[in-house]
């Protein structure tokens, strides 16, 4: 992608680097970079926008001001703007980031298995499973916050070149100024020239008018949907937690400034019903919104609730619950699951799963164990405790008195050692409080990570020392937690 020239003033790096001109910086998502600028003499300290955000100066010195900012969870075109000039670049996905196809892959699992544990639950409630539900759910939240900067590209060349067609009105024009002459306009001479005093064609005429329109179709619906979206952000800013409030304030200012594009203004919302136009079949822009805001209300499986405490877009976080839920999957699958509803709150409001951070959700099995969800142990906790400090593992699955810890992490393709090296504290630090004997049996990581012969995997490895990685990628099949959870049941029974 060519660069605009900066005139070499704005440079930038990751911490402890090398300071890159921002002509040949190389900008991953979700990374934090420091930025200095050079002034040229007595040059005034900067403006700077990233992303149409203000960047804060932390720092001057002499002639250079230095700063912070961090980069979104998405890649794709960005810009720059310093000092009125604006210098377009371009942010590089994070080579760890799961694909956005199995971030959505992930979404629908966790759906799906929900609604199947349902029944296991005992809760007598009417729950919706209308695909195209307008509910506001996490699902349609971690939709609209993974796709939104899709949107904003759509919506950037919509702007630059909406659709327009010939649209024809009538309206009383002088005749010398008649273009063109249709049958509505003979028919409207042949009636009105016996009107005139000579008998001949009058100086005022009606006649149909051929102009450039921007009130098409496809705005019309183009401009419902915006107003419905901005529509759809208030009531999560009333209703979402503050991270999402905060979020879905910024998102409903991009769509007023949208709306207050010139073209827009002499576009008149769409009522009534919707089709799919040519337009929208074969435009590769109007193709794409059709099927982003087709998409916006198709989560509607199961309502899930918004008393959420993490960012969405913070894919680990989506990572833990899901692997969560294929552990459920297996239990399920293999006769094993007893009661679900530690996985369930309900409110006058509807269904909704329970994943809070640090709140446990615990799911009963036939065999007298338990699954839990991130289980807090401490120096007071009854049954088991720990000597150091408070500890909250992802999944903990409960035997009686002995303990399988996982730990989902899909961001360890370069520290697998390291990361199992931190588990260790969970294998000896957590005791059975009526003789304080260590209580865990293994610790294993979850990771996304293909085994490729490493021996963390290997199954040598695995039993030598009661801990390792397996490897659970969305799309991928559950056959190695299969495995893991068949040889599991083989030590209890």
């Amino acid at each position: 992608m060519e660069q605009h020239n900066s005139g070499g003033n704005l440079w930038m790096r990751l911490a402890g680097e090398e300071w890159v001109v921002l002509e040949e910086v190389y900008l991953t998502e979700a990374s934090t970079y420091e930025w200095k600028y050079v002034m040229n003499g007595i040059e005034q300290p900067p403006i700077i926008y990233f992303c149409g955000q203000l960047l804060p100066l932390h720092r001057l010195e002499k002639h250079e001001a230095f700063g912070q900012l961090i980069t979104p969870f998405s890649s794709g075109q960005i810009s720059f703007k310093i000092n009125g000039t604006k210098i377009d670049s371009y942010i590089y996905p994070d080579a760890r980031k799961m694909t956005e196809e199995q971030y959505h892959l992930m979404l629908g699992d966790i759906l799906n298995e929900a609604s199947l544990c349902f029944e296991y639950s005992g809760i007598e409630i009417g729950i919706t499973v209308d695909q195209h539900s307008r509910e506001l759910s996490l699902a349609q939240w971690s939709y609209i916050e993974a796709s939104f900067s899709l949107l904003r590209s759509m919506m950037r060349r919509v702007i630059e070149h909406p659709t327009r067609a010939l649209q024809a009105h009538e309206q009383q024009i002088r005749r010398e100024q008649v273009k063109m002459v249709d049958i509505q306009t003979l028919a409207w001479i042949e009636r009105n020239r016996g009107r005139s005093i000579t008998g001949t064609i009058p100086e005022i005429v009606k006649s149909s008018v051929r102009e450039d329109s921007y009130n098409t179709y496809e705005n019309r619906l183009l401009k419902r949907w915006l107003v419905e979206l901005r529509h759809l952000l208030k009531l999560y800013r009333k209703q979402g937690p503050v991270e999402h409030a905060i979020r879905a304030e910024f998102y409903s200012d991009k769509i007023e400034h949208w709306l207050r594009a010139p073209f827009f203004k002499h576009v008149v919302t769409h009522q009534g019903l919707i089709r799919i136009s040519q337009v929208f079949q074969k435009h590769p822009v109007y193709r794409q919104c059709y099927q982003w805001f087709e998409s916006l209300y198709k989560h509607g499986n199961e309502r899930i609730g918004l008393s959420y405490n993490y960012p969405l877009r913070e894919t680990y976080a989506l990572y833990e619950i899901w692997c969560y839920m294929q552990l459920i999957k297996v239990f399920r699958e293999k006769g094993l699951l007893k009661d679900s509803k530690g996985l369930f709150r309900t409110t006058r409001k509807g269904l909704f799963l329970h994943f809070a951070e640090h709140n446990e959700s615990v799911i009963q099995l036939n065999n007298g164990m338990r699954l839990s969800y991130q289980r807090v142990f401490q120096n007071d906790s009854p049954q088991f405790y720990t000597f150091t400090q408070r500890m909250v593992p992802d999944i903990v699955i409960e035997a009686g008195e002995r303990l399988y810890i996982l730990d989902p992490k899909y961001r360890v393709a370069n520290n697998l050692g390291t990361a199992l090296g931190e588990m260790h504290k969970y294998k000896d630090g957590i005791l059975l409080r009526r003789n304080d004997e260590r209580t865990v049996q293994s610790v294993f990581i979850l990771t996304p990570v293909q085994s490729d012969g490493l021996r963390y995997f290997t199954e040598d490895f695995h039993e030598r020392y009661s801990m390792g990685a397996v490897s659970l990628m969305p799309g991928s099949g559950i056959g190695p937690l299969s495995d893991f959870i068949d040889k599991l049941l083989v030590q209890e029974i």
